[in-house]
């Protein structure tokens, strides 16, 4: 029975034709050595990137027939285990034929195997292990809930495999997606479009990048979308999966997502939700956050320093992985600027690889901080702050005796202060400062 489901898929797939996309700037290998496994949140367009991998794929020139995507979700791939995938590829060789296309070297082509939803399959990366050690397949894996971290891919494939992550659509994304195209940065200061920017800004702050949600036909289908994403992390990924107690999930979660870009102090957690008579400790709150990390909801920012006793004794700061999801859940929400902003660099620097770090003055009444701080390793390569400040006389000097204090403390002089919608460039002392509105920022990649 499970021959005749897979005939019927791969018949599917074997008239499948591209569907209109936007096209996503996370570059994944076409000739990869290892196992390519592609994570994120759901929703957040994993299929539709493996979709424009197979048009890579094509126009490359690999073959048709060397090509096979299965999507795990499938009405008719339910209860599968690692065996049944040899009845796959038992299908795949009869309706295909890879082994008779001919090829214009010498060498043979490899098959390509993209497993989209793989985590649904029982003990799929014993499978995926022996296919990839074959030397025949290069193979391509996607997933969205907590069973599909890179930690644990990597723990199942051991070695053999390289994650990465999709997130909810960049603000370059958004605008490809709204029609709007990326403009040119160099003439955009000088036009009247930069009002309409702004305006666009101001639209992907509030809703997020969620694929479905950008391309809703108004504000309400947005929210009923963001809802609905939030509520199967929450209940697929989080309740049925992790078995968290829904309860005492709705309260943390709330706490945490209704303020992004705050400290996470588990005692105060722990105290307001036991304000609601809800019985908890702090262990509990701890695992229920970290299980939300996983699971690709929640972003969360340590505190800059070479000890990991420091990392772990000072509260980290948690942020969400999609602006859409605080506002759809929370509507004044949107009224708080600043917040929005921070939580969308934090988003950001995520996508471009950046563990997330921040700087603190601990043992000062002032408690100065700095928002975000890039390393590699030790080495601190820049300072970052974010303030919803329209020009110089807006920034607040407690912001920049901050960054002066992180500079000196870090040994970094490279900082970097994202506006609204201000640019320039000054200095304080040895610390050289950058001023960026943060469209130029998130459009400009650097």
């Amino acid at each position: 029975m499970r021959e005749e489901d897979f005939a019927r898929v791969i018949a599917e797939w074997r008239t499948w034709r591209p569907p209109a996309m936007v096209e996503r700037e996370l570059r994944l290998p076409t000739s990869p050595s290892y196992v390519v496994a592609l994570a994120g949140p759901r929703q957040a367009g994993k299929t539709y990137r493996m979709f424009q991998l197979v048009e890579e794929l094509l126009r490359s020139g690999v073959p048709r027939e060397k090509v096979l995507y299965v999507n795990f979700e499938h009405e008719r791939l339910r209860g599968l285990d690692a065996n049944d995938l040899e009845d796959m590829l038992k299908e795949y060789y009869r309706i295909f034929r890879p082994e008779e296309v001919p090829t214009s070297t010498s060498m043979p082509t490899p098959i390509y195997l993209i497993l989209d939803e793989v985590q649904l399959v029982r003990d799929w990366d014993r499978w995926v292990r022996r296919a990839s050690d074959s030397g025949k397949y290069r193979i391509y894996v996607t997933g969205s809930t907590s069973k599909m971290t890179s930690r644990e891919v990597a723990d199942s494939l051991r070695g053999r495999s390289v994650s990465y992550t999709l997130f909810p659509f960049s603000f370059r994304e958004f605008l490809r997606a709204r029609g709007a195209g990326v403009p040119d940065l160099g003439v955009l200061p000088y036009l009247e479009e930069r009002g309409r920017m702004l305006g666009l800004l101001e639209e992907y702050l509030e809703w997020g990048g969620f694929p479905r949600a950008v391309l809703a036909a108004d504000a309400e289908e947005r929210k009923r979308i963001l809802n609905a994403h939030y509520e199967a992390i929450f209940y697929r990924d989080l309740v049925d999966r992790c078995k968290l107690d829904p309860e005492l999930l709705d309260a943390a979660l709330s706490a945490v997502t209704s303020s992004p870009a705050g400290l996470l102090s588990a005692s105060r957690l722990c105290n307001y939700v036991k304000s609601l008579g809800l019985r908890c400790g702090k262990a509990t709150l701890l695992k229920y956050i970290e299980c939300a990390r996983q699971s690709y909801l929640l972003l969360l920012s340590e505190i800059q320093s070479p000890s990991v006793r420091n990392r772990r004794q000072y509260p980290r700061k948690a942020y969400v992985v999609d602006n859409g999801i605080v506002t759809a859940r929370f509507s004044d929400a949107s009224e708080n600027l600043g917040a929005l902003m921070e939580n969308a660099v934090a988003v950001e620097l995520a996508r471009r690889g950046f563990s997330l770090r921040y700087w603190r003055e601990y043992g000062s009444r002032e408690g100065r901080e700095v928002d975000f701080v890039l390393a590699d390793g030790r080495r601190v390569l820049r300072l970052i702050q974010v303030t919803r400040a329209s020009a110089r006389s807006e920034v607040r000097e407690r912001e920049l005796r901050a960054l002066e204090l992180a500079s000196e403390e870090l040994g970094c002089n490279d900082a970097l202060v994202i506006t609204w919608d201000y640019a320039g460039d000054e200095a304080l002392g040895d610390l050289r400062v950058r001023y960026v509105p943060l469209w130029a920022w998130l459009l400009e990649g650097q």
